[in-house]
């Protein structure tokens, strides 16, 4: 079987890549090496229920900035793969830190978990903060606030705009969650996110506006 490879394909297409210049940096390619390790502990968001954070351990790591991270407690087939400098993930006592609940393993009761003698009963070490972009990132005030209403895409329908409400933030990003709907349709983004919008914004550009079920 013939090895797919971009140069060919570009001049079969005879179209030009995008170029690097045009990307911010964020985008580009990773600065400086994984330095994740399998078995390391961490927090992060559930990728299928983002207002909830969970204890995590590193499954695999890939060449590049990929990993795949495992839900403690839970069959593998709910691990999922995410980017070494993800905003989504966070080192060992974060949620403590910022007030945020942390999802305990399966089979732990509420209030009874507690990272260090998890990690001591575990064998297991918490991967170190150094690691974390978020944790080394600047953030500038943006006047957004829990509880503010607006109008934002439905990301999984993205023709429809409706009405929602910044349920959590973090550094410079928003929870989105759409006015009576489930949580799975919640998602985060940055506050300069074309997905969101002003309350008005529908009625002032003519856009049918979605409005909250029952």
């Amino acid at each position: 079987k013939k090895v797919w490879n971009w140069s060919s394909y570009l001049e079969e297409e005879q179209m030009p890549a995008a170029p690097q210049k045009l990307f911010r940096e964020y985008q580009s390619f990773p600065q400086g090496r994984n330095g994740f390790k399998v078995g390391m502990k961490l927090e992060g968001v559930d990728p299928e229920h983002p207002s909830q954070f969970c204890v995590l351990t590193v499954a695999e790591v890939v060449q590049g900035y990929r990993m795949r991270l495992h839900f403690d407690g839970y069959p593998e087939c709910y691990d999922f793969w995410a980017n070494a400098d993800s905003p989504d993930i966070h080192p060992v006592g974060w949620c403590e830190k910022t007030s945020h609940k942390l999802l305990p393993p399966k089979g732990f009761k509420e209030g009874e978990f507690n990272w260090t003698s998890y990690l001591k009963n575990c064998k297991a070490q918490a991967a170190p903060k150094s690691l974390f972009k978020t944790l080394s990132s600047p953030v500038t005030p943006s006047g957004f606030r829990l509880g503010m209403k607006l109008e934002a895409v439905d990301k999984k329908n993205p023709s429809l705009v409706c009405v929602a409400t910044i349920t959590d933030m973090v550094e410079n990003r928003l929870l989105i969650h759409f006015d009576n709907w489930d949580e799975s349709y919640d998602y985060w983004c940055e506050t300069s996110s074309p997905y969101i919008r002003p309350v008005g914004y529908c009625q002032e550009t003519g856009t049918p506006l979605t409005t909250p079920p029952g």
